[in-house]
C-alpha cells in the first residue's frame, strides 16, 4: 500500500486540525470485516425468520467502542411529528448490571423522559414497546462482562434471560461487546448461546513474524495518510516501525495516544511532520509509566531495543472473599497476531 497525496489542510485552524486528528478512525482491513460482519446481522434479520446475532470480544483498548460509534453514525436517529426513527440502537451495559438498571439505560438511550419510572416489568414492558415504535433494527450493547457479579464471578442469569427475552419479543438483532472472558455468560442460557454463536475477537499487534510486520506497517501507512500534515513523516519505514511498536506493545489505544499527542504537538510548534524528538516527549507524557522497563524508544539506540511481551489477556482472578477482573503481571507471554481494528477504542 502506498502512501496516498494529501488534502491540503493549510485553511484549517490548529483547533480544526486537533479535533481532526482526535477523531480519526483507521478502516484497516480488519476493521472492515468487522462492520461487515455486523452489516450482515443487521440486514439479513430484516428477511429472516431469526434475528442474527454477534459476539465481538477484546481487551479495553482494542476498539470495541470505536467500532460500535462508527457503525451507529451511519444510521442517525431521525425525529418527525410521529416521534423519533431509530434503526441502530448503541447503549452501555451498567455496572451492576441489574434488569431494572440494563432496562433504565436501554430507555434513557431510546429518549424516554423518565426511564427509571415504574417496576422492572413496566420497565420491560415499555422498553420492548418503544423499540418497536421506533422502528429500531439492530441493537449494539457494549461492556457486556458486566453481567458477570464483580464480587461472586457467578454470571447474573437473571440479567442473561432477560437479554434473550429482550430478543425473542422484539426480534431485533444484538450485537454483543465484551471483554473476552465475558464468552462465559452465553452458557447461562442456551438459546442465548445459541443465538450468539457467531463471535470475532480483536487482539493487538504483533510483530513475531513478517506477516504481522506488514500488517503494523499498513496500519502505521493509513494513520499517516489521516494526519493533517504537510509533510511525510514516514511513521511506516525504517527503523520506525520497530520503535513504535516498542512504545506502544501494538495496543491500538496506546497508538492512538502517543501518535495523537505527538501530532498535536507538531501543531502547535509549527511543525510540519512527527519528529523522533517530538515521538520522545509526547511517549513520556503518555505511555512512559504504563510500559515494562520505562525505556524510551525514542532516546534509545534501536539495537538495544528488544520486542516487547504480548499483551496478558484480562482474566477472572479468584481469591478469599470473593474476586477481582485484572490483568496478569506484565512482562510474561509471547508476541500473537492480531485482528487489526479501529485507531482508538
Amino acid at each position: 500500500m502506498s502512501k496516498q497525496k494529501k488534502p491540503d489542510y493549510s485553511g484549517m485552524s490548529k483547533v480544526e486540525k486537533v479535533r481532526l486528528i482526535e477523531n480519526i478512525v483507521i478502516q484497516s482491513p480488519g476493521f472492515k470485516n468487522i462492520i461487515t460482519r455486523i452489516n450482515e446481522c443487521h440486514e439479513r434479520s430484516k428477511y429472516t425468520s431469526e434475528p442474527r446475532c454477534l459476539f465481538i470480544t477484546g481487551e479495553t483498548g482494542y476498539g470495541k467502542t470505536t467500532i460500535g460509534k462508527f457503525y451507529t453514525k451511519d444510521y442517525p436517529r431521525v425525529v418527525n411529528d410521529d416521534g423519533a426513527i431509530i434503526p441502530v440502537l448503541r447503549s452501555t451495559i451498567s455496572s451492576p448490571a441489574t434488569i431494572k438498571s440494563m432496562g433504565t439505560w436501554l430507555l434513557r438511550d431510546l429518549g424516554d423522559p423518565m426511564p427509571d419510572r415504574g417496576t422492572t416489568t413496566s420497565i420491560t414492558m415499555r422498553l420492548c414497546k418503544l423499540i418497536k415504535e421506533c422502528r429500531v433494527e439492530l441493537l449494539i450493547l457494549d461492556e457486556f462482562q458486566h453481567l458477570i457479579d464483580k464480587d461472586t464471578e457467578k454470571v447474573i442469569k437473571s440479567s442473561a434471560d432477560w437479554l434473550k427475552n429482550i430478543l425473542n419479543d422484539t426480534g431485533v438483532p444484538m450485537v454483543l461487546m465484551g471483554m473476552p472472558w465475558s464468552v462465559d455468560i452465553l452458557s447461562a442460557n442456551d438459546q442465548l448461546q445459541r443465538r450468539f454463536s457467531a463471535k470475532m475477537e480483536l487482539k493487538a499487534f504483533g510483530w513475531s513474524t513478517e506477516a504481522e510486520q506488514k500488517e503494523f506497517k499498513t496500519f502505521l501507512i493509513l494513520l499517516e495518510n489521516g494526519l493533517p500534515l504537510p509533510k511525510p513523516s514516514n511513521l511506516y519505514s525504517g527503523q520506525m516501525p520497530f520503535r513504535l511498536f516498542c512504545a506502544t506493545r501494538g495496543i491500538l489505544s496506546n497508538i492512538k495516544n502517543l501518535i495523537s499527542k505527538t501530532a498535536e504537538k507538531a501543531i502547535e510548534k509549527g511543525f510540519e511532520n512527527i519528529t523522533m524528538d517530538l515521538l520522545a516527549l509526547a511517549y513520556d507524557e503518555e505511555l512512559a509509566l504504563n510500559v515494562v522497563g520505562n525505556t524510551n524508544p525514542f532516546r534509545t539506540d534501536v539495537e538495544s531495543l528488544k520486542v516487547p511481551a504480548a499483551p496478558i489477556p484480562a482474566e477472572p482472578v479468584r481469591g478469599c472473599g470473593g474476586s477481582r477482573h485484572r490483568s496478569r503481571p506484565k512482562g510474561t507471554g509471547k508476541p500473537k497476531g492480531n485482528i487489526s481494528t479501529a485507531l482508538h477504542r
